[in-house]
């Protein structure tokens, strides 16, 4: 075992009925405190710890070298890492402490596959390209870039403090260029702005070299609703609030989270799903369960990935594909039945240190539970299905 580090959990995204049942990118690390960009939609801003100023986790490379080692001298493989979830990696004060690109170094000196989520450009500097040139080569690396629109101008009141959509594209086609596998997160999908500008957005992804399109909706305190009806082309989501629902009543928060309804995300996605496929993108959707609409073998992108660098969870997307052949939903027991060995689940875990198998393990409950126990929700999470999919 791993003993005396601490702080290895922190390594596991909380479990919630939000993200367990969906995600495979479950494992973060977190560069620094808080985020320089300040952009009005982040859901960090309810997770991340209230820094002061912002300062490098200085902790996080001590504790993710030893656990890299941990792994590769019992050569166990494990799911990719994020960089990062509640933070730009890249943002400004990169340039100060470098902490992104260490991370960068020991992923690629223990070959651990990585994630990286951003909308800075720091990455485009010669030294970070270097590094990132060298995971991919090995197939450890995927970049996932974020827009919301490729209008500056409401970026600038969304995203005050991140480099302009204009500049984003731009890395975009240098990485592409680099041989970088780029996907692109339409995150967060505002009603009435990036639906307005979806085929453009689509289009000039596409021209920059981006391989795969990621949707994820808008979610956000119902008072804030009234800045982006001020910036939006249209206004109908925005007349009606009957067109927005809770998001999640597990998120503690002072105010309610709101997003637009799954009928509005389910037109809007499928012709995001129609343009992909007209301009040769893979399409998917993040933690939506619209797994009809889905081309990309991975909601993540995983697939540009080695795959006999990093093992998967089981999510309901497995259960989705079970559904397909099959025609019920199975049983947590007769899904993980059906998966091949390139899953980790319930002893499996074992192999892990602790503090990473109990969260993992405590997001595997979330996802049994929801299909073994709660058939009658299975619409919430897999809205294309009803209760009458379940098996008996």
């Amino acid at each position: 075992m791993i003993g005396g580090i601490g702080d290895l959990e922190d390594f596991v995204i909380n479990p919630s009925i939000n993200v367990s049942p969906y995600c495979y990118s479950i494992l973060r690390i977190e560069p620094y405190l808080t985020c320089e960009h300040k952009c009005v939609y982040c859901f960090g801003r309810w997770y991340r710890v209230k820094a002061t100023e912002n300062l490098p986790v200085t902790k996080t490379l001590h504790t993710f070298t030893k656990l890299l080692k941990f792994l590769k001298k019992r050569n166990v493989k494990i799911m990719p890492f994020r960089l990062a979830t509640l933070v730009d990696p890249f943002q400004p004060i990169e340039a100060e402490y470098s902490m992104s690109k260490h991370l960068m170094k020991l992923c690629l000196k223990y070959e651990s596959p990585l994630i990286i989520n951003t909308k800075a450009t720091l990455l485009l500097r010669e030294d970070y390209i270097n590094v990132l040139e060298k995971l991919c080569d090995k197939s450890l690396a995927i970049v996932q870039i974020s827009l919301s629109t490729i209008n500056d101008e409401i970026a600038r009141s969304i995203e005050p403090n991140a480099p302009p959509p204009t500049e984003r594209l731009n890395a975009i086609e240098r990485l592409s260029g680099n041989n970088i596998p780029v996907i692109v997160r339409l995150q967060p999908f505002i009603p009435g702005i990036t639906d307005r500008e979806l085929e453009k957005i689509v289009e000039q992804i596409k021209y920059a070299g981006a391989r795969q399109m990621i949707v994820e909706s808008l979610r956000d305190e119902d008072e804030n609703l009234a800045l982006y009806k001020k910036l939006a082309y249209e206004k109908q989501a925005y007349e009606n609030l009957g067109a927005w629902e809770p998001y999640s009543p597990s998120i503690e928060t002072s105010s309610k989270i709101m997003r637009v309804s799954v009928q509005w995300r389910r037109h809007a996605y499928t012709k995001a799903r129609e343009l992909c496929d007209k301009f040769g993108l893979k399409f998917s959707t993040c933690k939506e369960g619209f797994y009809e609409l889905h081309t990309a073998e991975n909601c993540c992108g995983m697939q540009f990935l080695n795959q006999s660098n990093y093992v998967l969870r089981p999510t309901l997307h497995e259960a989705w594909i079970y559904y397909k052949k099959k025609k019920v939903i199975p049983s947590f027991s007769e899904l993980v039945e059906y998966l091949t060995s390139n899953y980790v689940f319930g002893a499996s875990l074992r192999r892990y240190p602790r503090p990473l198998r109990k969260k993992m393990l405590s997001h595997e409950k979330i996802l049994l539970k929801i299909l073994d126990e709660e058939a009658e929700s299975l619409s919430r999470f897999i809205p294309s299905l009803s209760p009458n999919d379940k098996a008996n």
